[in-house]
This record gives structure tokens, sequence and C-alpha cells, in this order.
């Protein structure tokens, strides 16, 4: 057992101490002084002194157990805590309280759910024992424990409560139950019974049940009661913005490709869906006045899309931030949505290729570099800009101004190149990679494999298709061929290939861009899947710190080369490889999805220190890039350097999933919580009854203060009783005591002073 402080266990000694240290003051000799009946005094205080003693010894006992017990009374937590006594109305009510974006979906009744679930929670604070202690963890991803280590304070706990405000952030139960586990296993360390209350309305947006929550079993010494709110079963409408879908986030101003085309797709959750409408607008920065849409709500009807068409000519800013927003609903958080557009006036693309001198070859033999040169610059107005540089003295300086590095030489490369390209990579650049047209075996793909961690790798060997090989009838319709996909099949189906680099058989195609007719992918995109070591080996684990790689990788299995493939004299090589580098561009911009509650590594490079919100509150980065702390609400950010200067604008977007306000089943409900342990549902109408009776303890303390004062009143007693002040000696105790002196009757009797009423004849005697 130890003392909560250091001054209570001195306070403690001084207090037994003091009855002690008065006994022995008491017990100072003083000075004695002779008179003449001393004789007869002296011989009655040791005809007595063993008696005197005694009563000292008991009047001192009585006062030290008086103290004692006073003490053990007081110290009734401590004797609780190391197991001594019982406890007695002491329990630990933990409280999760859903905080997340569905809380904040008003019912019929006006209020929010997080409301009701703080005034329930508020009701159950203030009808507990005055034992109990309270704690609150809260739901909002990330769940965290608001109030922990439980406080008995409960004006502090309501105030906790009423503080409470919805997140946009989703409802995070799975981490939420598994502080619960905690909680128990800590709660029966310390003796005390503990008790979970988990309000939600258990809504779609809030609980998934296809995904498991952890074991909540306590330990075997543990006592815990866990209940939940019942789940919501009024149905309540929810009209919210799913997306914003540009046909490309990057977009050239000067070409009229339709790259001003906007889609903003909305959703209807919430049971019965009747027919309404709903009002759609779009602001975009320096864009002006956007026209509204509106959306006719059929009976039944879930989903819908509005378009709009932008206009950026002489558009000079380099990110446009837009804003789709919708009419007021039940849940706001819900009803806007933001992304960037990229604005460029040309795209720079870095060629790595031996450089060519003298006069161009003819068409026959053209490399595959000239080809995607004629393809990529038609015209010397093109918005497509290209800069070569030599495979084997490639450095950071040729790839540090380059959107798309296209590598037709890779054989050329060696580990210092390879290394570029993946930090060009990781940095959210487009590497375009193809086998050169030289050569039956290529050693460079183990390199690549090593540098670029690809979910794919290329053999190492060349595949003849004797006949020719052409390309699949269907296609996959992948986003990177958005633009071009309705014609793509009319395109394809001139295309021959006689000769391909293929990917190894266990590599993963699901990424397959373009197929040729044996199910073979000719183009796959891919994102490197784990940091390379710093000698350029793969690291066994991959490190939690560092960020996946912002970019892609294009491999394209055929070389562009008349001797593999009649691909660069056909109508495809132009559109294929414009659109490879413009979507390719835009799926890396759009794939820069951030949502709020996440706390992600934005990958943004040395120069970024901080993030700063639409309300100016900063959250800075770490030296790996991640963020320091969840993002905490909806809208567009600005990354900054060191001096606070901006690098790039980022949006920020609630996830739609969290914001539907379907009912889900209450049976299934409870299921999926009894899945996880003992959980029950409560009356929330009754809620206090949920406690149950106040666990009765050991009554130890009451009985040691009633015990203390009845010792209180004896030691009062025996005190004026041994101090001998209301006691009178008369003639008959004298002779008891001191027998037929009459001169030690007379010293007694002088020395008790009596008084001659008492005993006129003695007083007469000693008068004498």
């Amino acid at each position: 057992m130890t003392f909560i402080t250091a001054g209570l266990a001195i306070a403690g000694l001084a207090a037994v101490a003091i009855p002690i240290l008065i006994h022995l003051l008491a017990r100072q000799r003083r000075k004695p002084i002779e008179w003449a009946a001393m004789r007869f005094l002296m011989e009655a205080f040791r005809r007595h002194k063993r008696r005197i003693q005694l009563e000292q010894v008991i009047l001192l006992a009585v006062r030290c157990l008086i103290l004692l017990l006073l003490g053990f009374a007081l110290a009734r937590p401590i004797l609780e805590g190391v197991g001594l006594i019982k406890p007695g109305g002491s329990r630990s009510i933990f409280l999760v309280i859903d905080d997340g974006m569905a809380s904040s979906l008003e019912g019929p009744d006006g209020k929010t759910a997080l409301q009701r679930h703080v005034e329930q929670a508020t009701e159950l604070v203030t009808n507990l024992a005055p034992g109990d202690a309270v704690g609150i963890i809260t739901a909002a991803r990330p769940a965290k424990a608001l109030l922990a280590p439980p406080s008995s304070d409960r004006a502090a706990v309501v105030d906790i409560l009423q503080s409470l405000e919805s997140k946009q952030s989703p409802t995070d139960l799975p981490g939420a139950v598994a502080y619960v586990r905690g909680v128990v296993d800590d709660s029966a360390e310390a003796g005390r019974s503990a008790h979970i209350y988990l309000f939600s309305d258990f809504r779609a947006g809030s609980a998934a049940l296809d995904a498991p929550l952890p074991s909540t079993q306590p330990k075997e010494t543990a006592e815990a009661t866990m209940v939940a709110s019942p789940p919501a079963v009024e149905s309540v409408s929810n009209v919210q913005i799913v997306s914003i879908e540009p046909v490309r986030t990057m977009v050239l101003p000067g070409v009229s490709d339709g790259s001003g085309q906007v889609t903003v797709r909305l959703k209807r959750t919430g049971g019965q869906l009747p027919a309404e409408i709903t009002t759609v607008k779009l602001v975009g920065e320096g864009l002006g006045a956007i026209a509204p849409q509106v959306v006719q709500w059929q009976p039944g009807q879930a989903e819908a899309d509005v378009e709009f068409m932008l206009h950026f000519a002489n558009f000079s800013q380099n990110q446009v931030g837009l804003t789709a927003s919708i009419d007021n609903d039940a849940l706001p958080a819900d009803n806007q949505r933001f992304t960037m557009l990229d604005l460029r006036n040309q795209i720079r693309v870095l060629l790595v290729d031996r450089r060519s001198f003298g006069f161009e070859r003819s068409l026959d033999r053209l490399t595959a570099g000239q080809w995607i040169r004629r393809a990529l610059e038609p015209l010397e107005s093109s918005p497509i800009q290209i800069v070569e540089a030599e495979p084997a003295a490639l450095d950071l300086a040729d790839v540090r101004t380059a959107d798309v590095v296209i590598a037709p030489r890779a054989d050329l490369l060696d580990d210092s190149g390879w290394t570029i390209l993946r930090q060009f990579v990781d940095q959210g650049g487009l590497l375009i990679v193809m086998p050169p047209g030289e050569g039956n075996v290529h050693q460079w793909t183990e390199r690549m494999a090593t540098h670029l961690s690809l979910p794919w790798r290329p053999v190492l060997e060349v595949v003849d298709h004797a006949g020719g090989l052409t390309l699949a009838q269907e296609q996959p319709g992948a986003e990177i061929m958005r633009l071009i996909s309705s014609d793509l099949n009319d395109l394809a189906r001139p295309i021959v290939v006689q000769r391909t680099l293929p990917l190894a058989s266990d590599s993963d195609t699901g990424d397959s861009v373009i197929l040729l007719a044996d199910g073979s992918p000719m183009l796959v995109v891919g994102s490197p899947q784990r940091p390379t070591g710093p000698s350029g080996e793969q690291n066994a684990e991959p490190q939690a710190s560092a960020p996946a790689a912002r970019g892609l990788v294009a491999y394209l299995t055929v070389a562009p080369e008349l001797e593999w493939t009649n691909l660069p004299t056909q109508p495809l090589m132009v559109p294929l490889f414009h659109e490879l580098i413009r979507q390719g561009l835009s799926v890396i911009s759009a794939s820069q999805r951030l949502t709020v509650g996440d706390q992600p590594n934005l990958g943004a490079g040395p120069a970024a220190r901080d993030l700063s919100g639409p309300d100016s509150a900063k959250i800075a980065l770490d030296q790996a890039g991640r963020l320091q702390q969840p993002l905490g609400r909806a809208g567009v950010y600005e990354l900054l350097d060191q001096s606070g200067q901006p690098l790039r604008k980022l949006a920020v977007n609630v996830d739609p999933a969290a914001g539907s306000s379907d009912l889900q089943s209450p049976a299934a409900v409870v299921s999926w919580l009894e899945r996880s342990g003992p959980w029950s549902t409560f009356d929330p109408r009754r809620i206090a009854e949920s406690l149950g009776g106040q666990q009765m303890g050991s009554p130890i303390a009451g009985i040691l203060l009633i015990i203390v004062l009845a010792l209180v009143i004896l030691e009062t007693l025996l005190a004026r009783w041994f101090s001998h002040a209301d006691r009178r000696l008369d003639a008959a105790d004298l002779h008891l005591e001191f027998g037929s002196s009459r001169k030690a009757r007379l010293a007694v009797l002088q020395a008790h002073a009596i008084s001659p009423r008492t005993n006129p004849d003695a007083g007469a005697r000693v008068s004498t």
C-alpha cells in the first residue's frame, strides 16, 4: 500500500504522536517542595501508583485507537485499491459517443443525433452513485479517449459532454470499441467494475455491418456491463454530393477537346425517397458566374448526374479550385465538395533517348523515340514540349521540370538513372517505359523491377508472334483512355503486333489499358508499391513513414517501331500517346484524394513544411511529409514551404459513405455487436434504470466511524473519572486508606482541602 502524498503520511504520524507526547510531557518531574505532611502523601501515592499508571495507559490506548480507526475509515479508497476490503459503490462508467459525420443528421424532432446522445449521457451521469467515475471515448475517426482515466467530477464530465460537436470525419466504431477492451481490463486491475455505454444511431453511415468489430471480451477477473443505444427507426432523407469529376484535372486552356466538362454526381439515402427538387451550384476561382442546375428527383430515384461546361480561354492561373454545393438538408456536412484543376500552357515531356544527328531516316528505319516525337509534336504549336536527355547522363536537373518522362531506351539507363526515375514517380510524375527495338535479351528489366517495385515485371526475352497478333476486339475501357474509349475498338482493329516483351506470368495485370488478342496486355499502368533502400535493394518490409508513390508507370510491351508493330503508321498512334500523357497526368492529379479524418503522408518533398486549412489553421508536416494531426474539415488547403509561400493547393473532402442515412435492421445491429462481446441495448426513456442499484461493498468505513464516536465518548468519561475531580474523601475513606493514624488523616484532609461544612469535626481538628 502506498500513500497518496508524503504530506498526508507525515500528518498521520503526527496525529498519532499527539496523545503520546501529551502523556510524556505530563510526566515531567517538577522541583519537589517539602512540607510537613509530605511523608503521608508520598505513602498514599506509593499505595496508588500502580492504579494511576494503569489508568494512564488505558487512557493513552483509547486516544491512540481513536486516531488509528479514524485514519482507517478515511483510507477506504486505498484499502480497496490493495484488495483489503471489497469496493463498494465504485464503478467505472465509460461513455462511447458517436460524434462522426452521421451524428449531425437532424431528426424529425429538430435535434441532431449527437444532441440526443449528449442528453442521454448527461442524464446517466447525474444519476450515478457518489463513488462512480466517468470516462468519455469519442468515435469520430480517429477514435480517442477524450476523458481517461475516468473522473468523479460530475460537473467537469457534463461540461465535456455539452461541448461535443459533430465532426466531418467518418464514425470509427471499430476504433472506439478497441478502447473498450483496454478500459475494462484497467478497471479490473483497479478493483472497479466497468460499465460501457455506446451511444449511436447505427445508421449505414456510422456502422458498417459487413466489417467485424474487435473483440471486447474482458479478462476472467474483469466485470463488465456493455449496453448500446437502440438503432434508429425513423427515416430521414439526405441528399449528398458524391463526387466532382472533371473530364481532365489537367487542362490546356487553348485546346478545344472538351476538357471543360465537369460532372457532379448526387445520391439520396434514407429509406423512402419522395419527389423533390435539388439545386446544384458550381463555383470556380476566377471563372465568373456559372448557371446553377436543377435536379428533379422522381419518387424512388437514388442517383443523379449534373453536367457543367467550363471555359478557360485566356486563363492565367496555375490551379483552379472548384466547389459544388446543393441546398441545405438534414445533413449539411456532405452538401459541398471540392476539387482542383491544374491549368497548363504546355506539358513538358522528357524523352530519354540516344540523340540522332544528320538527316532523318526513312520511315522503315525510324526509332521509337523518333516516332513518339512525330506523334506528340505534329505541329509547331503543339501544347506538348519535348526535351531530350541522354540515358547514360540522366541527372536530377533533367527531370526537375518534367511532367512526363518517356524512356524508349531503358536499356541504356544505369542504376543512378533508375533511382532518379523512381524519385520522379514518387513525387507525382508519369513514366512511360517500352522495350528498345534492338536485341532479343533484355537484362535491363531486372533493374527496372528492382528500382520501381511494380506489381508486374517484364520477362527477359522477346516473344515473336508468327503471322502477327491483333488487338482484342473488346478493350477494358480504362480511365486513362476515357476520352477515346468510344472509338478505341475501331482504332485498334488495324493494329498488328509481330514482337512483344510481355509481362511475367505471375504479374498482376489488373490495370491493363490495351489488350492483345491473346488476352495479354499491350499497355499496362501501375504505381510503385514500396520504397527502395539506399543501395537500390528493395526493403523487406515497407516503411510506415514512407509515402506511397504519387505517380504512375506505364509499360508498353511493344516497341513502337515497324519491326515490332505497325502501330506507328496507324491512326491510333497519335491519340494513344496524347491520351496516355494528358489523361495519365489527370489520373495522377485526381488520385491525390484527401479525406477528412485521415492523417496521410503527402510526399510533398523536403520543401513542404505546413498545410494551411480553410480556417487558416496550420497542420505541420514531419520530416517524412506526414501530417502531424488528422485533417479536421473539408475545404481547399494550401501546402506551404518553410517561408510560408504556397507550393500547391489540395482539395480535402468528406467520405460520402459516412453520410448515408439509411436505416439498418435492429436485429442485424444487435447481432453485429454481440459478435464482439456481451452487448445489449438500453431503453433511452429509462436510461438511469440500466445502471441498476448501487453496488454494495464492505460497510467497514461506517462501522469504524461508529466505533470512533463511541471511543470519543468513552475517552471523555475515562479522562474525567481518572482525574478524580469529583471525588470527596470522608472519614470512612481515610480510615480505610490510612487506618487510625490521626496525623495521616489530617495530612490527607489538608491536601484535599476538605471544607469544614462537609466535615465540621475534621475541619476543627485541622485548624487546631
